[in-house]
């Protein structure tokens, strides 16, 4: 992540009308941020030098417009474009979205697994993970069919490894303790 990143989503939280909605705003953020990273032409014109403020700054504020982004958005928006950061405006959104999530006290994991879950199965191990971390946990969920079983779940540099495989590492340091092996 940017160095630039955290500081921008830190301001604009902090600047948003009371009770904003971000969730919206991250929604509407998230079809932008694709269109800039997934259009070149789009790119190359808001990098291009010789394309005056003006004509950038109307893009984006139809761009906003299509995306249903707000005033309060599409204002936010205008602020990267006249600092140049427009084009990492997808890391600024995920910076944003870490930062809000921080604040509800939600936590975003990445399960992986080695097959389907069943409802009853996702909802036990979400159950898990909040119990042990105090927060809302949602998940996004990977499947891994080399994964013996169980499951491993990542949530930013923190790792909860449920796999048999480190169950049975776990059996193997046990053993070796014990029996001084």
């Amino acid at each position: 992540m940017s160095t630039f990143t955290r500081p921008y989503a830190r301001a604009f939280v902090e600047a948003a009308p009371k009770g904003y909605d971000f969730a919206a705003f991250l929604e509407a953020g998230a079809s932008m941020a694709r269109a800039f990273e997934e259009n070149p032409k789009l790119r190359a014109f808001l990098l291009a030098p010789n394309v005056p403020r003006d004509a950038k700054s109307k893009t984006v504020a139809e761009l906003a417009r299509k995306t249903g982004m707000n005033e309060y958005g599409a204002r936010f928006l205008q602020v990267m474009l006249r600092n140049r950061r427009l084009l990492e405006a997808g890391a600024v959104f995920r910076a944003l979205r870490d930062l809000n999530d921080e604040l509800l006290g939600v936590l975003r994991v990445r399960l992986t697994v080695p097959s389907e879950l069943s409802e009853s199965e996702k909802a036990a191990i979400q159950g898990a993970l909040a119990e042990q971390t105090g927060k809302s946990v949602k998940m996004q969920i990977d499947l891994d069919p080399k994964l013996l079983g169980g499951f491993v779940a990542r949530a930013g540099s923190r790792v909860f490894d449920g796999s048999v495989a480190a169950a049975i590492r776990r059996f193997q340091a046990h053993v070796n303790e014990t029996l001084g092996a």
